[in-house]
């Protein structure tokens, strides 16, 4: 059940590397052509749906670790 919950958790990892990316994508235009409000906008939601994709996992693995004690 641990190997379970561990998966759990790099799952929600490998759903935020594609808003890690957007994030970084939105930073390159910004750097590049300006601080345009699209930029920021999908900056700011890159980085937010990054650290929720993270905080479900890890959520999830906590839920089931205290499952298992």
């Amino acid at each position: 059940m641990k190997l379970v919950a561990s998966a759990l958790f790099w799952v929600g990892v490998a759903l935020a590397l594609p808003f890690v990316l957007l994030f970084g994508a939105s930073i390159m235009r910004m750097a590049t052509e300006g601080f345009q409000a699209q930029y920021i906008n999908s900056a700011f939601l890159g980085l937010f749906c990054a650290a929720f994709s993270v905080a479900v996992g890890y959520m999830l693995r906590q839920m089931l670790l205290e499952r298992i004690d």
